[in-house]
């Protein structure tokens, strides 16, 4: 990876470095850049946007660039979930390979390509033994409620019917809370967003994961006189919950960002899908590295196919009286023999992981 054009980087911005609202900004400025780049890739989640490329890349003091090597392995502890809020959780394996997806529609670059295979299969190593049982999000964000206010018998208002309001009310279920579902599905929940709006002064507590704003909680908000909303806990990204809403909450509101940290258990597992990441990391840049080779390889066969040619013209050009058969077969035997010659230096070439045969044939051949 010494030529600056081969060498990967990545931009990054994630939870506990650029809050939730800059990244939808940066989501979607960056969104609108990447169709237009082969060698780029965008993978964006509820805690991370995160760019990756080859050659020029955008500039911004927004996001912290990473290079090299050092970026691969970025990408890869992302995949195995080292990088995450809840060690080792799933979803993010998921959205890596729809990042691959999205870019193998618009015909990527094959380095970007075989980043991502390798990030996905690395991911996929890292789990091959299972974490024990622990909190996710949904579990953590019903955590804090239930910290802030009991919330067993207690009604509890859980807004969104996607993976993570299903989620959330399991785990409010579990917690012993009467909930009802809130969503823009009819047919999935128990009230439509206005309703739930209007209903959220009444409960103990509301859970929140949706797309979109929550736009109607705003006027609800602002018509209440003698009471005020209960401990809000929003896992969306963006958040749903309106800004003007979240600031009156104070300390009774829960973003997404604030359920950002680190486990402090699970080292063994750590310690495997570290060794998992590493393994695929020397994978990766060998093969990116080996790449190289590829048009000295190229260059080398071209360099005797055409002196065979050359050698062969003069000698049939001397032996005017050859038939066609005899022809037929000195052609074969040239053929033969060149490959014969260049099949050592070829096999090297293509096992060629740190470009240092590359470079000897060029030396030697003078390619």
């Amino acid at each position: 990876m010494a030529e600056s054009g081969a060498r990967p980087w990545a931009l990054v911005a994630q939870a506990g470095d650029v809050d939730v609202s800059s990244r939808t900004v940066l989501e979607s400025a960056l969104t609108d850049l990447v169709d237009f780049h082969r060698s780029w890739a965008l993978l964006a989640t509820c805690h991370r946007v995160e760019l990756y490329g080859f050659g020029p890349g955008p500039v911004r003091d927004d996001m912290r660039l990473i290079e090299g090597e050092e970026a691969v392995r970025h990408l890869f502890r992302v995949a195995a979930g080292l990088e995450s809020a809840v060690v080792g959780e799933t979803e993010i394996l998921g959205q890596v390979r729809d990042t691959l997806g999205h870019a193998r529609e618009r015909g990527t670059d094959e380095r970007v390509a075989r980043l991502f295979e390798l990030a996905i299969a690395s991911g996929r190593t890292a789990r091959a033994v299972p974490l024990p049982a622990r909190d996710g999000l949904a579990e953590r964000a019903v955590g804090w409620l239930d910290r802030r206010t009991p919330l067993a018998g207690r009604p509890v208002l859980v807004v969104g019917t996607g993976a993570m309001g299903t989620s959330l009310a399991a785990a409010a279920t579990t917690a012993g809370g009467r909930v009802t579902v809130a969503g823009r599905r009819p047919e999935r929940a128990a009230l439509d967003l206005r309703a739930a709006a209007h209903r959220a002064a009444d409960m103990a507590a509301v859970a929140v994961a949706l797309r979109g704003e929550w736009v109607e909680l705003a006027a609800a908000a602002d018509a209440l006189t003698d009471r005020r909303l209960p401990p809000l806990a929003d896992l969306s990204a963006p958040p749903a919950v309106p800004a003007r809403v979240r600031l009156a909450l104070g300390p009774d509101f829960l973003g997404i960002d604030e359920l950002w940290e680190r486990s402090a258990g699970e080292a063994s597992w750590v310690r495997r899908a570290e060794a998992a990441v590493d393994e695929a990391v020397s994978e990766y840049v060998g093969w990116l590295e080996g790449r190289g080779s590829v048009r000295t390889l190229v260059a080398l066969r071209e360099r005797g196919e055409s002196r065979r040619r050359a050698r062969l013209e003069r000698l049939l050009r001397r032996l005017p009286q050859l038939d066609e058969r005899s022809r037929e077969l000195i052609e074969t035997m040239s053929r033969q023999l060149v490959t014969d010659l260049l099949h050592e230096p070829i096999t090297a070439l293509r096992s060629d992981t740190d470009g240092s045969h590359g470079e000897a044939a060029r030396r030697l051949f003078n390619l």
